[in-house]
């Protein structure tokens, strides 16, 4: 996924790869919402929120998940 913030930055992610999103539909994936002033994003449908920051540095989800 591709996420082009208002400051002009973009930061892009593996949906495959993070928590609670791999198994999405791409309809629900699409619905994303930038909070926070670019320093999150919110799925409504799926009930998921990340902090772009740790998206960016490859922080897909929680210590468990990303041990597995």
């Amino acid at each position: 996924m591709l996420v082009e913030l208002r400051s002009g930055a973009s930061v892009s992610f593996p949906v495959d790869k993070v928590q609670d999103l791999a198994n999405a539909r791409d309809e629900d994936l699409a619905e994303v919402e930038i909070v926070g002033d670019g320093i999150g994003l919110h799925w409504e449908r799926l009930d998921v929120d990340f902090a772009v920051a740790g998206l960016a540095a490859g922080i897909f989800g929680t210590a468990k998940y990303m041990a597995a």
